[in-house]
């Protein structure tokens, strides 16, 4: 998944699947929605983003992969310095 802000076109693009767009639909004035070609969404444009976000506060975070590991169990942090 990746996240774009355009300041020239004031607008966020999340994309959430590498893949062709084959359609769009503009679900309101301001938001879009991309599809593949099975229908499936797989990328969201929302126009006039300075409007309805303080754009400076805007946070973008970036991760190549996500884990999630359900059977993980918590284990006990060893201090640093042993005899803590």
């Amino acid at each position: 998944m990746r996240m774009h802000y355009s300041q020239d076109a004031d607008a966020i693009y999340i994309r959430l699947k590498e893949d062709h767009v084959h359609n769009t639909d503009e679900v309101t004035e301001d938001i879009i929605l991309g599809f593949d070609d099975k229908g499936n969404v797989i990328g969201i444009e929302i126009l006039s983003v300075s409007e309805k976000v303080e754009v400076s506060e805007l946070i973008v975070q970036s991760f190549d992969k996500v884990l999630v590991d359900t059977t993980a169990v918590a284990k006990p942090c060893l201090p640093l310095i042993q005899g803590q």
